[in-house]
């Protein structure tokens, strides 16, 4: 029998290096994640060069990938639900390995056959399907096996691990500046192999420890609860959780849905269009070469990790300092890195440049994208955390996706980057506005430090 003590015990219980490796292992989907979109947008010159697109076609990769993961996360994220955690983790990355693998390999296994771009799109899109499918069954996870008082530590792991994997690629890139397709090949190629390893590496996590008392099985919830060093504290009232169906995600979690939706949109169109599309858009100015453009790129990703590991770790599950300031701060540093954008003559000083990098990189690892990703999560219950997620996860990447078609055409308007400048940078101000009302009428939604998941998601384990 499955007992609330035990579920304590694990909201209780004091960090080991199992969170911490588990964390890791777990977080290897932000990595290719990344991944994904840091090796699209790198390798967006070669393909195109290679195949002589238009100002449109330059955003299939990008629509592609995207839509694959918007479908993954809804088709995979109610898989996870019905059939566990594990369950997922066996199957997405052997489909993103071959995938990449495939992808590198395009128009070599066949001698005389050229890159073949129908082939090509389908290795996009089942990429997609599987970062889909992996990163929020990580995200609930990690959130189910983390102490109360150590989530967002453990969060800031996932979100230095995407920017770890970026920079990997930036660096790359820059020695292979010049290679072309070998570059394309190279990248893609390392990341199936990245996807082999996280596919091994995974067999030894455990299942979801509260997946497990939702499914009352007895024997694996103490197997889990001793991997992660936690003595089970019983006593005699047993419980489990309640199980919710798909359409209550979508009734009695209604409003938890509108806000993490709100949440992902005011930071996916922004960050899937620098992710995926940066090197493009600051090559389209003319004022630097091909590697400094990386550079840049370089140090705007850099920039986010460590405020995400000095600062967001030590201070987003304090009471006294917690997640709203960090939010507010960071939001507020993102509004003006796009604002900057809107002048033309700044776009062509490097110097202002390399501050709305710095502001927008450092902004995001400081709080805006880790406290999305904790606020998106902790608000729905074991039963459907999964499928919550997948949900969110298909509106911000379609949403992205159908945007990133069109970026090229924004680029080559004339406009060039000051409508990216203006969209963004109005996302971000909403971002100000919405959560500093919420902190005052809503504070539930938004202050969730040192609480239990099943206080913030209202998941309260029943007598059965």
């Amino acid at each position: 029998m499955i007992y609330i003590t035990e579920i304590e015990s694990i909201d209780d219980a004091k960090l080991t290096k199992r969170h911490f490796s588990w964390t890791f292992i777990a977080s290897l989907g932000d990595f290719l994640d990344a991944g994904m979109f840091a090796g699209t947008g790198i390798t967006l010159g070669a393909i195109t060069a290679l195949l002589d697109f238009n100002t449109l076609e330059i955003g299939l990769p990008a629509l592609i990938t995207l839509l694959g993961t918007a479908f993954g996360a809804i088709s995979f994220g109610r898989l996870g639900d019905k059939f566990g955690r594990k369950y997922i983790y066996q199957v997405d990355m052997i489909i993103y390995a071959v995938a990449a693998i495939l992808l590198a390999t395009t128009g070599l296994l066949i001698p005389g056959r050229s890159f073949n771009i129908v082939w090509a799109m389908i290795f996009y899109a089942l990429i997609g399907i599987a970062v889909g499918a992996d990163v929020p069954t990580s995200w609930s996870l990690i959130s189910e096996f983390a102490p109360k008082k150590s989530r967002g530590k453990l969060f800031s792991i996932t979100n230095v691990m995407w920017y770890v994997a970026v920079l990997i690629e930036l660096g790359i890139a820059i020695a292979l500046v010049n290679a072309g397709m070998v570059l394309f090949r190279t990248l893609w190629l390392i990341l199936g192999i990245v996807a082999i390893i996280a596919w091994f590496l995974r067999r030894h996590i455990s299942e979801s420890p509260r997946y497990e008392i939702m499914k009352g099985n007895n024997k694996n919830i103490e197997k889990t609860m001793n991997s992660l060093g936690i003595t089970p504290k019983k006593d005699q009232r047993g419980k489990k959780y309640k199980k919710y169906t798909y359409k209550e995600l979508f009734t009695k979690y209604s409003g938890v849905l509108l806000f993490s939706w709100f949440l992902y949109l005011i930071w996916g169109i922004p960050a899937s269009t620098y992710g995926e599309f940066f090197p493009y858009i600051f090559n389209s100015l003319h004022i630097v070469s091909t590697t400094t453009t990386y550079s840049f790129e370089a140090i705007y990703f850099a920039s986010a990790i460590i405020p995400g590991l000095l600062i967001f770790y030590l201070l987003s599950d304090k009471i006294r300092v917690g997640r709203v300031p960090l939010y507010l701060t960071s939001a507020a540093m993102c509004m003006i890195s796009f604002y900057l954008l809107v002048y033309p003559p700044f776009l062509h000083n490097v110097g202002v440049l390399l501050v709305s990098f710095l502001l927008f990189g450092i902004g995001q690892g400081l709080g805006v994208w880790p406290i999305t990703r904790l606020l998106s999560i902790e608000h729905f219950p074991t039963s459907i955390r999964d499928s919550g997620q997948g949900f969110i996860w298909f509106t911000m990447r379609f949403e992205a996706a159908i945007f990133g078609l069109f970026t090229p055409l924004i680029i080559a308007s004339g406009k060039h980057i000051e409508y990216l400048g203006w969209i963004a940078g109005t996302f971000f101000l909403a971002a100000l506005i919405v959560v500093g009302v919420l902190a005052k009428v809503r504070p539930d939604l938004v202050k969730t430090e040192s609480k239990s998941i099943d206080e913030t998601s209202i998941d309260n384990p029943v007598e059965y």
